[in-house]
């Protein structure tokens, strides 16, 4: 039997030009959200980040497509994030949301692009993937592999509820007072009788 052909080592120049697109790239992401920050995510455009960086129009284009690929990146970099800080907490479904509740309220900016709030518009049907992990990490806290357990929505829909009007003011409490809150929710999901289909009375 013939062996498979072994895969060839990118070369010393190869190497380099990844490293350098690597660097464009975060050089880039770093000024668009620097300017999201000082003036929101509307602000953002190609002109404005080759303006902040000191090259032409044309250098961010060399590595992105445009805004919206600029703005996928964010998502899909947040979404992975937020799955990982979620699945480091720990096991319970508690630490999970508790996690999922200090991501939002650690990363607000990003947490807006990632969901569009304030208007942003994001390409999200580009990263259900990166979204669908989350969910996967609170279906495993829960003990189940269906990912459209009613129990899932319920503990998204109510961590980035409370998420969502802490950051528009709507909910002005302190942190401590909106994980109470949080918990709560959880706890009382938790005491739920669950329904045959995966939902709970």
């Amino acid at each position: 039997m013939t062996p498979p052909p072994q895969e060839r080592e990118p070369s010393v120049s190869q190497q380099r030009r990844e490293r350098e697109r690597a660097e464009a790239r975060t050089e880039i992401l770093q000024a668009a959200r620097e300017l999201a920050r000082a003036e929101g995510w509307e602000a953002v455009s190609m002109r404005r980040l080759a303006d902040r960086i000191g090259y032409s129009a044309n250098y961010a284009y060399r590595y992105f497509k445009g805004r919206d690929d600029i703005l996928l990146a964010f998502v899909r970099d947040g979404f992975v994030r937020l799955a990982g800080s979620m699945r480091s907490s720990g096991t319970s479904l508690q630490a999970a949301a508790a996690a999922y509740l200090d991501f939002a309220l650690d990363e607000p900016d990003l947490y807006q692009v990632m969901y569009g709030l304030g208007g942003v518009h994001v390409p999200a049907a580009d990263t259900v993937a990166e979204g669908d992990a989350v969910g996967a990490v609170v279906a495993d806290a829960l003990g189940t592999t269906d990912p459209y357990d009613d129990r899932v929505a319920r503990i998204w829909a109510t961590a980035h509820g409370l998420a969502a009007l802490h950051a528009i003011r709507k909910l002005p409490v302190d942190r401590a007072h909106l994980h109470r809150l949080l918990a709560a929710s959880v706890e009382d999901l938790l005491r739920s009788p669950q329904q045959p289909d995966g939902g709970v009375r």
